[in-house]
């Protein structure tokens, strides 16, 4: 990762007959990659169950799975475009003077710069047809690319996103870019998105909110689930691939 200056393993998968085709596909970029396909590796013992869901529908793509960066609150860094206000930097790591976030730029640079050319040389793919999708400050860094870079990630699902960090940058992302017929944005939240805590359930309500309306008018092929009664965790998000692929992928 050259505009990080570190190192990242990354998992591919390929329909079982790519090598037997002479076809090219769409490519879906997968944050938090060690919970894409494994039960084994991912972060709670369920995965969200990507593999099963091709394998059963058949679908035609190759899923590049893009595990975080687990050291310290380097997650919350590489996820967070902007730098996260001391305030809240200190509600996250408990740690005075530390201010996380801030180094999401330079990771979806390295993305779109980087990673997304080997894919597409390494790859036969569908360069014009690229998704991205994550959850939580996965789905920060997803929708900041997508929102951002709209002609590069013209497919985002942003599942249970933490805008509420955010949420002034993210409108004034908005306003400066333009939306075309070919994107396609998914956004979803739960009711206890932080459990007990009502105070930031709420932010997480109000926040996609705000996100929602701004997009409503930009963005023609929007859409928007609220689920009641629906946590933190892949389990929940696992039951929504089928959901955002569909609409992701419905006219292919």
């Amino acid at each position: 990762m050259k505009t990080l200056q570190r190192e990242r393993e990354i998992i591919v998968y390929l329909p079982d007959d790519y090598y037997q085709q002479n076809k090219d596909y769409p490519v879906l970029y997968i944050q938090d990659g060690q919970n894409a396909f494994f039960d084994y590796s991912s972060y709670c013992g369920i995965s969200w169950g990507f593999l099963e869901y091709v394998k059963q529908t058949g679908m035609e793509i190759i899923l590049v799975a893009i595990p975080c960066n687990e050291t310290g609150f380097k997650r919350m860094d590489e996820y967070g475009p902007w730098k996260i206000n001391e305030a809240l930097s200190y509600q996250e790591t408990g740690q005075k003077g530390m201010i996380i976030g801030g180094e999401g730029k330079a990771y979806i640079d390295w993305l779109k710069d980087e990673l997304k050319p080997y894919i597409d040389q390494r790859f036969r793919t569908q360069k014009e047809n690229t998704g991205i999708v994550g959850s939580s400050m996965g789905a920060v860094i997803s929708a900041y690319g997508a929102l951002r870079y709209p002609d590069v990630f013209k497919k985002c699902a942003a599942l249970s996103t933490a805008f509420w960090f955010y949420v002034d940058e993210f409108l004034d992302v908005i306003r400066h870019q333009q939306y075309s017929q070919d994107n396609r944005f998914y956004l979803d939240l739960g009711e206890f998105e932080s459990g007990d805590d009502q105070k930031i359930n709420q932010w997480y309500i109000e926040s996609n909110q705000i996100i929602y309306e701004q997009l409503q008018s930009r963005i023609e092929h929007l859409e928007a689930h609220y689920f009641e009664g629906a946590g933190h965790n892949e389990s929940e998000w696992r039951q929504r691939v089928p959901l955002f692929m569909a609409f992701l992928y419905e006219e292919e």
